[in-house]
């Protein structure tokens, strides 16, 4: 029962802090753009993927 306690402990810690230990692909090759329709459009067509980022002031 302690080892799965300490196992168990040892994961959430190692999720937690992997996130901090370097920046994702996403982040680190990023290729932004303002958003537009046609730029989203263009990018489907292309068969490459797209990620929206937003943020409101709630």
């Amino acid at each position: 029962m302690m080892l799965r306690r300490l196992f168990l402990q040892a994961a959430i810690v190692t999720a937690l802090l992997a996130p901090l230990a370097a920046p994702s692909a996403a982040q680190a090759d990023s290729d932004t753009a303002p958003y537009s329709p046609e730029t989203v459009k263009s990018a489907l067509a292309d068969g490459r993927a797209v990620l929206l980022e937003f943020a409101a002031p709630w």
